[in-house]
């Protein structure tokens, strides 16, 4: 082998070396540089994307907040934050008079914390129609339960059209127990008996509001 072929290969080699260091120092570390920057491109584009999306979101709602309003006013006198045992009767009281029917006693006993009930596991497919979760914010430390019992007497349709309307009233009532005597006979399609019946049930009370998690 002559000489200029010995400094052919040499040249040839040096030219690799410094493609090589090269690329490992100057062009490797671009490219590294430049895919992170997409990627933080990319999720940046993200991030932008929801909180438009949250944004147009807020705008929607805040356009109803009349509604709202009203909605959260309407919920606060179903479950107060104070038992407001008064209002109930003063309730209770309306009701009877515009059935035509009379309140005999009402008691109200001690109130008592909430126990929330643990849903038994259950995939999704198992869950049935209608069925909603159990909300954990709802806990023994801000809702409280209050048993009431009220006796009232009257026209036996009457009172039980006295006992749904007080279900469905502006304050939540659960009925529990509805015990009924006295004469229940029906003429024609008109109950002309008079009864005395006693009912039992639970109102409801949030100390305080629990907060909304965030989207």
């Amino acid at each position: 082998m002559n000489k200029n072929k010995v400094w052919i290969i040499g040249a040839i080699l040096v030219i690799v070396a410094i493609v090589g260091g090269g690329w490992m120092i100057g062009i490797a570390p671009q490219l590294a540089t430049i895919a992170n920057a997409n990627q933080n491109r990319a999720n940046v584009q993200i991030q932008n994307a929801t909180n438009q999306a949250l944004l147009a979101r807020l705008k929607k709602d805040y356009q109803n907040i009349d509604g709202l309003k009203k909605e959260l006013d309407s919920l606060r006198v179903a479950v107060p934050a104070s038992a407001e045992i008064s209002t109930f009767v003063t309730e209770l009281n309306t009701l009877a008079n515009s059935h035509q029917i009379t309140v005999k006693s009402i008691s109200v006993n001690d109130a008592k914390s909430y126990t929330p009930i643990a849903p038994a596991p259950a995939s999704t497919s198992d869950k049935a129609p209608g069925e909603t979760a159990v909300n954990t914010k709802i806990t023994a430390a801000n809702f409280v339960v209050i048993p009431v019992q009220f006796s009232v007497t009257g026209n036996y349709a009457k009172v039980l059209n006295f006992v749904h309307d007080v279900q469905v009233g502006p304050r939540l009532f659960l009925v529990s127990t509805l015990t009924s005597t006295g004469s229940t006979e029906v003429m024609g399609a008109v109950s002309t008996g008079k009864i005395n019946s006693t009912i039992g049930g639970f109102i409801y009370v949030l100390l305080q509001t629990p907060e909304v998690s965030k989207p």
